[in-house]
């Protein structure tokens, strides 16, 4: 069984699905002693797979008494199902963080996990993230809509279970 057909597996039988992330942070190269040295553990507890980014979008325009005229940009990922997108050779697996949602996050330092000294070193030299400001929503009833590479996808789960994919 592929990678991709195990979590679709798991995405599909279960209500309320975790995910566990090893990613590589964006850092900033120019005297970085930690660049290439760290590895980011993130535990996002409360995902949804599968909804419509612009439809969850317009749902809360429609919550805060908006207009639901929200239209998302062009896409530059292909379609492989509703769980996954393609750019070029590589996967990309699709999801929407739901409100409620958890975030536990480890940081690795040479493979092993950082001092809260190391982490806040770290942060520093990261770079910054996106925002959702063309929404049109309340801060914080932003939608967190993720796109993550299929190889950093740890493992998949539930509050009394987790499977490694």
């Amino acid at each position: 069984m592929t990678k991709l057909e195990k979590i679709t597996n798991i995405i599909e039988t279960r209500q309320v699905v975790d995910i566990e992330l090893a990613t590589e942070p964006k850092m900033r190269k120019t005297a970085n002693p930690y660049f290439g040295r760290v590895c980011k553990h993130t535990a996002y507890l409360g995902v949804d797979f599968g909804k419509n980014y612009t439809d969850e979008v317009n749902r809360r325009r429609e919550e805060e008494g908006k207009t639901a005229d929200f239209q998302a940009q062009k896409s530059i990922y292909e379609e492989v199902n509703k769980y996954f997108v393609r750019k070029g050779e590589q996967l990309y697996l699709r999801m929407i963080l739901r409100q409620d949602n958890e975030k536990k996050v480890i940081w690795y330092l040479d493979n092993r996990p950082a001092t809260e000294t190391e982490i806040a070193e770290i942060k520093t030299f990261l770079q910054g993230g996106g925002s959702a400001k063309n929404q049109g929503l309340e801060k914080g009833n932003e939608v967190q809509y993720r796109v993550v590479k299929i190889e950093n996808v740890v493992a998949v789960g539930g509050v009394d279970w987790a499977e490694e994919v």
